[in-house]
């Protein structure tokens, strides 16, 4: 395996753990923000609005890894798709977490 091609790998398996990680925090997202809502818990609403920014800031820096692969190793048929479907997933996830944020909104006002 040439270095190219083994540099390539690591900055991937890295995009899929944090990929993995967003989804992990937007997953603990919803579940506070619903609890909050029908346990009528503002405190734990507070810290779900509070966590949004961490949510938002792991999206950019995906998007931006995701850009950073794409012009330094100019990935060809899995590897592209894979990069591709990860930058999908990444702007989903942060608007799933920013709707965990209104349903948290929610059940302080």
């Amino acid at each position: 395996m040439s270095r190219h091609a083994m540099h390539l790998e690591r900055a991937i398996d890295e995009l899929k753990r944090l990929i993995l990680s967003l989804g992990a925090d937007v997953e603990e997202s919803v579940r506070l923000s619903v609890q909050s809502l029908t346990q009528r818990k503002s405190e734990q609403a507070l810290k779900v609005i509070e966590a949004d920014y961490k949510i938002d800031q792991s999206e950019v820096f995906i998007e931006e890894e995701c850009l950073k692969i794409l012009a330094l190793y100019q990935p060809v048929a899995n590897d592209l798709r894979l990069i591709i479907s990860i930058l999908k997933i990444n702007n989903d996830l942060e608007r799933i977490g920013d709707l965990s944020v209104n349903i948290a909104e929610r059940a302080v006002y």
